[in-house]
Order: structure tokens, then sequence, then C-alpha cells
């Protein structure tokens, strides 16, 4: 059998078939790509019928792309010498379940997308990557990662994985998203200081963020599972903070200066208290500033500029008089905030309420605007009619 591949290999070398292109169309095909230790081109595999376990067990490097989809008669791929790739792209196999890549490292691209029934990935250690995507399996680990400096990493809809480590990432040249995986998810970044591009994390039961310095784009939280979000060490966020639709009850950016653009606070059900500790340095949002929820409370100690709308809604304890003189140094405040009254208010309300047919504990909030229009139309109004 060696003597074969052998001279498979010195046949491929010297027809040149290793720094050319391959489409494949049959097993033939495939052959001859496993008779190259070294491919210096692409390999496409797609939409081939009838290959139901795909091997390219020789092949240690290829240089180029190896782009494997469409293969929906595949159940299992094994690349087990593969050390390293231009790109590495698996995409859109409904059948495959098992995909072995246990000696690779070092690969630019890495895709793994949108194979939905695949449990089975075998990697024991990506040291270098410049994309890392895993979206749409059932796979419920990953291998080891420990590039320090990848591009972008996205891990997305992977309902049974769990354990997110990226400890090793310091910073990263482009995006990270993390969403929709596991229910009881735990995402660790705990290494993480520069994000390049955008970040966002969403339905995690743990993140670890704690050395994060710097976002060059967007930062957005959602619908994340726990209680208490401390992003200890930001210190600037060159777009826009979005925190929206999570179950903390605390939020804390100690050390927040400037905002790029907008602050998005939207819907996160137990957080009623902007407080000194939530944003204490915060100085200039040079955007909007969106606040929606049941508010007791709003405060921005240092907060010396707003240059865009500040907008206010929900029902809390907080009115809009009060939230307005928190809120003074922006010029454009539109506030629709419904005051609840505590249980006090409440019982005693109740009487003068039930006496006219009526029982309703708020008060809505008008925005300083809307009072002033309100005053000026009366005005009008008297004027004309005298």
């Amino acid at each position: 059998m060696k003597c074969i591949l052998a001279f498979a290999a010195l046949a491929a070398l010297s027809a040149g078939a290793c720094d050319k292109n391959v489409k494949v169309k049959d097993q033939t095909d495939l052959n001859s790509v496993n008779a190259c230790s070294k491919f210096k081109a692409d390999v496409v595999i797609d939409g081939v019928s009838g290959i139901g376990a795909l091997s390219l067990d020789s092949v240690k490097e290829i240089t180029g792309d190896l782009i494997i989809q469409n293969m929906y008669d595949l159940q299992t791929v094994s690349l087990g010498s593969l050390e390293s790739a231009g790109s590495l792209k698996i995409l859109n196999n409904t059948n495959v379940y098992k995909v072995d890549i246990p000696q690779l490292t070092s690969v630019d691209d890495f895709q793994i997308i949108v194979n939905p029934n695949l449990k089975e990935l075998t990697y024991s250690n990506i040291s270098s990557t410049n994309n890392f995507q895993i979206i749409g399996t059932h796979v419920s680990t990953l291998g080891a990662f420990t590039a320090s400096k990848p591009g972008n990493v996205e891990i997305l809809s992977n309902k049974e994985l769990t354990q997110l480590d990226f400890s090793s990432v310091k910073e990263t040249k482009g995006y990270i998203n993390i969403a929709n995986n596991g229910k009881n998810a735990n995402v660790t970044f705990s290494s993480l200081t520069l994000v390049g591009g955008n970040v966002s994390f969403a339905d995690a039961a743990t993140l670890d963020i704690g050395k994060l310095n710097s976002v060059n784009d967007d930062f957005s939280l959602y619908t994340n599972d726990f209680k208490n979000l401390t992003v200890g060490s930001l210190q600037e966020a060159k777009k826009s903070i979005t925190v929206t639709g999570n179950s903390f009850e605390a939020i804390s950016f100690p050390k927040l200066e400037e905002i790029g653009s907008s602050l998005n606070i939207a819907n996160n059900t137990n957080f009623n208290s902007i407080s000194k500790t939530t944003f204490p340095k915060l100085t200039t949002v040079p955007g909007s500033i969106v606040l929606q929820g049941s508010f007791d409370n709003i405060t921005f100690p240092s907060l010396k500029t707003v240059d865009g709308q500040v907008s206010l809604s929900g029902k809390g304890k907080l009115s809009c008089d009060e939230a307005e003189k928190e809120l003074s140094v922006a010029d454009n405040i539109d506030c629709s905030l419904e005051v609840i009254s505590d249980s006090s208010d409440e019982n005693s309300g109740s009487d003068t309420n039930e006496e006219n047919g009526h029982s309703d504990h708020t008060t809505s909030g008008t925005s300083r605007t809307a009072v002033s229009a309100a005053l000026g139309g009366a005005i009008a109004v008297a004027v004309a009619f005298f």
C-alpha cells in the first residue's frame, strides 16, 4: 500500500498535480489530491453525490482553499494529517455528523457553517487564524484555541455548546460575535484588551471580559442571563454602546470616559437604577442617549456633553422633571416616563380614584419641550380669543 501511495505521489508531482486548482468530481480526483503532502492550490468539493466518507488523510498542508460544501450524502470528513491551510470551509452539508482535523494549528480562514447535524468536531489546537467561525452546528465542545491575536471570532447558533474558552485572545483585528449558543453558555475572553472591530455578546450565562480596555466599533450586549455586569477596564468605545434585553440587576462601567456615538440601554427588566457607580466617569456622548425601562434613578455624575437627543421612556418611580434635572447638560430631551406610585401612595390614591370611578396609579411625565409647546399654544389661543 505504501508503495502505491508513493508511486501516486511521484506521479502527481511529475504531472504538476499538486499546484493546480482542483474541482473534485469523483473519487479519482480525491485520490490525486491525497497523493500530495503539500497542495499549493485550491480544492473545491461542491455538490458531489455518492460520497459518504471523505478522507484526505495524507495532505499536511494546503496553501490555498479547501472548500467542502453542499455535500448532501456526506457524513464524515477526515483530514487526519492537515496542519495548515489558507482556508478551510465546510459549509451547508446537512448530514455531516463528524469532522476530524486533529493536527490543524494554522488556518487563515476557518469556517464551519450550517452543518446542522454536526456533533463531533475535532481539532487539537488552533494557534493562528485570521477568521474563526463556527455557526449552526450541534457540537457540544470546542478544541483548544491558543491564538492571541486573531482577526474575527464568531460562534453562533450552536445549541449544545456551553463552554466557549477564548482566554488566550488578547486582541482582535476585527470583530467578535457570540450569540445563541447553549442555554448555560459560559463565555471567557479573560485576556482580551482590544477589539479592532465591533463586539457583541448575547445569550450567555457568564461572561468574562474583565481586561477589555478599548473597542474600535460598536459594543453590544443582548439577552444575557446573568445578574451583574461589570466591564471593569473599558475606557473607550469608539462607536455606540448598547445594552438591551438582559437579566442584569446591576451594570457598571467604572472606567469608561468617552463614547464615540450613542448610548442605548433598553428593556433590561430587572435593571432599574443608573446610579453613581454605573457610569461614574463618563463625560462625553457625541450622539444620542436612549434609556428605556423601569427606572427609579438616573445619575451620570461626570457627564458634561451630550450632542444628540436624550430619549427617556418606561414606567418607574422617576419623573421627567427629576430625569431632566439629572441630564441638564443635554439640550434636547424627549421624555415620556410614567411614574408609578409606591405602595403608600397607591393606597391613599386608590380611595380618591375609586370615588371618581378610576383606579390608576401612574402619572405621565412630559418633557420640558412638550410643556413649552403646550404653554405657547395656550397663550396663542387666548390671544386669538380676545
